[in-house]
């Protein structure tokens, strides 16, 4: 098993820590495919990392947002997983979990039994609109290729109000019922499962999850650097987060952030 990312420079803090723990629970690199990482960075991750060099099609405009949302914020199109996926197979035959650069592994993570596999959170409202796609696409299971549905994705990505994300959830929604979890699902010959992402991709958080996604604000760096110090420490970042959103930080917390920056610069 592989885990497998893509990142800039801006995901370089993010970066770090994901390749530790990808060290710590699968003693092997964390695999890279570089869309705009620096010089000095590379170096930095050459010894917990292998750094791919990959093109991708200008067609999917990969570093740019989409308004497909009501809510007037537009979405990253991030359109550049499925050439990652396709890249990784020329190169691997392990299964590999591609997973957002602002990802964490609390445990370590191997799931079989399937060809793909998604996460989803499960909603009890049944009239929710999912505008970008009903899973979360930070993280995605690829056990075998799977070459007809990241095909399919890629040319899903050409189109220009769409993100990686609610183009695989419109491909795979031909066949899908989003709320099956845990079950073999058949999408045109591949064996596809739905995996909670409360457990799999969990952007909430909390001590359940085997794979923390630090999504939107959280993975900006002076919120993403306290969460990390705090999660290092075993405390609960989910409470952490909710009070630093509403800019309420303990006077102990306050001392700690403090003392970090005044060493952190000697």
């Amino acid at each position: 098993m592989n885990i497998v990312t893509a990142a800039d420079s801006g995901f370089f803090h993010c970066l770090k820590e994901l390749a530790s723990s990808v060290r710590k629970f699968y003693n092997r690199p964390l695999i890279v495919y570089d869309i705009g990482l620096t010089q000095q960075q590379k170096q930095q991750l050459d010894s917990v990392a292998i750094i791919i060099p990959i093109e991708i099609s200008e067609k999917v405009d990969h570093k740019g947002r989409s308004l497909i949302c009501s809510t007037g914020i537009a979405s990253t199109r991030a359109t550049h997983k499925p050439f990652c996926v396709k890249k990784y197979f020329e190169s691997y035959r392990e299964p590999m979990i591609l997973v957002d650069a602002d990802c964490l592994f609390t445990a370590k993570v191997e799931e079989s039994g399937f060809d793909v596999a998604v996460t989803r959170a499960p909603s009890k409202d049944k009239n929710t609109v999912y505008e970008n796609g009903v899973i979360n696409s930070g993280v995605i299971f690829f056990n075998t290729p799977a070459v007809e549905l990241v095909d399919r994705w890629a040319l899903e990505c050409e189109k220009e109000k769409t993100t990686d994300q609610k183009a695989i959830s419109d491909v795979l929604s031909e066949t899908i019922d989003w709320d099956k979890f845990n079950q073999l699902q058949d999408w045109h010959g591949l064996k596809v499962k739905v995996l909670d992402a409360r457990i799999y991709n969990d952007y909430h958080l909390t001590k359940k999850g085997k794979i923390l996604h630090f999504i939107n604000t959280k993975h900006e760096k002076v919120f993403f650097e306290q969460l990390m110090a705090a999660h290092n420490q075993g405390r609960d970042i989910r409470k952490l987060f909710a009070r630093i959103k509403r800019g309420r930080i303990s006077r102990t917390e306050k001392i700690f952030n403090k003392l970090k920056s005044i060493f952190s610069n000697k």
